[in-house]
């Protein structure tokens, strides 16, 4: 084995390699440098239908991998009849775009009749860390933790991802929707999804096959896919601050006592141990009532997967729009599923809220 440390802003983290020629890995080598690349025109960039020129380039905070800031928030766009009702897709809406940027904080503004929309939503940029991790967690363990009719009658359910996927069911891991299930399809979605490059068809249907540029297709090969896809498994979660502060621990039981830890599970089993990521994987309802959002089959308007909590400290601002700009903002902005949570917060002293934050500070 090899140890590989990775400097991430404030944070370095230490990935275990696996040993290779010399001792090396040049397979994570190799992605490393293609998650860095800023891909050209020339290579199949899909200008102007595209987010960004490079992974890293949305995925820097607090570095390589990790998490985008507000104006790096992307964009999404549909029907819902005035709030009335059902949701449709408008061509183009759920393909993310940073074609329409935001003229208001956590929200979007376009010119009244965009192909027939009425109802916008951006996207934060989610850290990618850990996914390597995610990827390992059984789908079992994920549906296990579900509560579809709230049998414990706490206002909570949550309710995992089913996807068709070659025609199989799988569950939902990556991104605010779960609407994707391994890491490999991860990286085919966000490489024409973000970039507009092209990749091999696998069959798992997340690979976008042509686009109308002059560059063959595909752009990317497969053995590019897989060198990202390994060098993001890799990557591991930042550690945890290990501060002996008392009112660290104090705030560690706030979060169990007021139900953070009912949707964001401290731990979830996988077959090389225990994944701290703080988060069941579930989608729950954490919006208020009558929210309008981008809906998809299985994934309602209003419901998000609960993200982890790992190393979250340095990946602000936070919810899947950047509503808020702190670890504050974002437990006043849960409502539905969260509501209890955030009265009982709300209800604590000020010393009780203060500790809380600093043991999330601390994951």
């Amino acid at each position: 084995m090899q140890l590989s440390h990775i400097a991430l802003g404030a944070f370095v983290l230490t990935a275990v390699l696996l040993q290779g020629p010399g001792g090396e890995d040049p397979q994570f080598d190799r992605g490393r440098a293609l998650f860095d690349k800023p891909f050209t025109l020339a290579e199949g960039l899909g200008a102007p239908e595209m987010n960004a020129d490079s992974c890293r380039a949305c995925h820097q905070d607090p570095g390589i991998g990790g998490a985008g800031s507000l104006e790096l928030n992307v964009s999404r766009f549909g029907n819902d009849n005035g709030g009335a009702g059902p949701f449709t897709n408008v061509p183009g809406g759920q393909g993310l775009s940073k074609l329409f940027p935001p003229s208001v904080h956590g929200r979007e503004e376009y010119p009244t009749g965009l192909l027939g929309a009425d109802v916008f939503e951006q996207r934060q940029t989610p850290s990618a860390i850990g996914h390597g991790l995610i990827d390992q967690i059984p789908a079992a363990v994920i549906t296990a933790n579900e509560d579809v009719n709230d049998a414990d009658g706490d206002g909570v359910f949550g309710v995992a991802r089913r996807l068709t996927v070659a025609g199989n069911l799988e569950i939902g891991r990556f991104g605010w929707k779960a609407q994707i299930p391994r890491l490999a399809d991860f990286v085919n979605d966000a490489m024409f999804g973000e970039l507009g490059l092209t990749t091999p068809d696998n069959g798992r249907g997340f690979a976008g096959l042509a686009d109308d540029d002059s560059v063959p297709d595909p752009e990317i090969t497969q053995e590019q896919v897989d060198d990202i896809a390994h060098f993001m498994a890799m990557l591991p979660p930042p550690p945890r601050g290990g501060s002996t502060d008392p009112l660290v621990a104090e705030g560690l039981k706030t979060f169990h006592s007021i139900g953070c830890a009912k949707c964001h599970t401290p731990s979830l089993p996988s077959p090389t141990g225990p994944v701290p990521l703080f988060s069941n994987l579930l989608l729950h309802n954490v919006m208020p009532v009558g929210y309008r959002g981008m809906a998809e089959p299985g994934a309602e308007a209003g419901f998000f997967k609960t993200p982890p909590l790992w190393g979250i400290k340095g990946t602000a601002p936070y919810m899947h729009d950047g509503r808020a700009e702190d670890l504050r903002g974002a437990i006043l902005a849960h409502f539905s599923e969260a509501e209890q949570v955030r009265v009982n917060y709300e209800n604590l002293t000020t010393a009780e809220q203060d500790a809380l934050i600093l043991f999330l500070e601390d994951l």
